[in-house]
């Protein structure tokens, strides 16, 4: 049915929540605001809220990648009422965190283990270049994946369509029509599917609404229903 699979990584292989959160609290200890003050749920959730939004205006092409990293540190500095720091050491000492992360989803390996012998796989990721390299090696995901496209070194992002039209530029002979999206993010990955006239699978593990009201090819819960979809076992 489809020649190439372009997986998403974070939240649809890799559980970015639990790297992120585990990145965020080494940062604020290292940087020393564990002093001023102490984390708590409603730190973290102060800078989820930052964070999101800003990758929100990052995806709607309303700011640069640098302006998402600085910005987002800087509204969670003026909202937890901590005392401001340059935002772009303390998201270099973040992201050197991050980098040492790579939580794998339970059945991500064997999935992609089992889908790699019939299917050429790509990785799709907006994620920062330096910190996704690094998790995708303390992944062990790499023996199954052929290539990655990380949007700082394509020039645009998902859901652009130029992104995806720079990755199929780079899978020789690839059409859109070859290809599917596998993803969790209804605004980045299925939105640039859609802009590309590529296939979808929606992987959507906690059934949430789809209320940005994207079509999508495929809707699955489990990496058993992506597994019969794409091999029929």
């Amino acid at each position: 049915m489809y020649k190439y699979l372009l997986f998403d990584i974070d939240q649809t292989l890799l559980d970015f929540n639990r790297d992120m959160a585990e990145a965020f609290e080494r940062m604020y200890e290292a940087a020393g605001f564990h002093a001023v003050l102490p984390i708590s749920p409603d730190v973290r959730e102060r800078y989820n809220a930052c964070n999101e939004r800003w990758w929100r205006r990052f995806e709607q092409g309303l700011c640069t990648k640098p302006e998402l990293y600085r910005s987002r540190f800087v509204d969670f500095f003026r909202e937890a009422g901590l005392p401001p720091r340059d935002p772009d050491k303390i998201n270099a000492l973040y992201f050197e965190f991050l980098g040492q992360t790579g939580t794998v989803f339970p059945g991500a390996t064997e999935l992609l283990a089992s889908l790699s012998a019939q299917y050429p796989i790509y990785i799709v990721t907006n994620g920062n270049a330096s910190s996704q390299k690094t998790r995708l090696q303390n992944s062990g995901l790499l023996p199954y994946i052929r290539g990655c496209f990380i949007s700082e070194t394509a020039g645009a992002a998902k859901p652009d369509k130029r992104y995806f039209d720079y990755v199929l530029s780079h899978i020789p002979g690839a059409a859109a029509k070859d290809c599917v999206v596998i993803g969790d993010s209804l605004t980045s990955d299925m939105c640039g599917a859609r802009n590309t006239g590529m296939d979808s699978i929606w992987y959507n593990p906690d059934g949430i609404e789809n209320t940005v009201g994207v079509p999508v090819t495929y809707e699955v819960k489990g990496y058993g229903e992506i597994r019969r979809l794409l091999l029929g076992v």
